[in-house]
């Protein structure tokens, strides 16, 4: 999923991620890695970046907090998708970075 393609609505559950956009939902459930920084030609907002598995191939999701036209992120809201994320189990066992 690339940066920007779709907006909506991120719920981090006690196994998984489901992301429901306007135009897509996925469900994250192999996380390999999460990672958190500046992604693309974004150099303000701070993006956290999902490594994960499905049908036997390694895919990535970038999530920001968008909310109040941005400030959301900015104020916080990504670093606590982050650690949101991060408490999900990591396939292979695996650590977060």
């Amino acid at each position: 999923m690339l940066a920007y393609q779709d907006v909506g609505k991120l719920t981090v559950s006690d196994s998984h991620l489901e992301f429901k956009g306007d135009q897509q939902t996925i469900v994250i459930d192999r996380i390999r890695r999460v990672s958190y920084g500046k992604q693309g030609r974004d150099f303000i907002n701070n993006w956290v970046k999902v490594e994960y598995e499905e049908a036997g191939s390694c895919h990535r999701a970038f999530f920001a907090d968008g909310g109040s036209l941005g400030w959301d992120g900015i104020l916080g809201g990504t670093k606590r998708i982050l650690e949101a994320i991060k408490r999900l189990p990591i396939a292979g066992g695996n650590t977060n970075a």
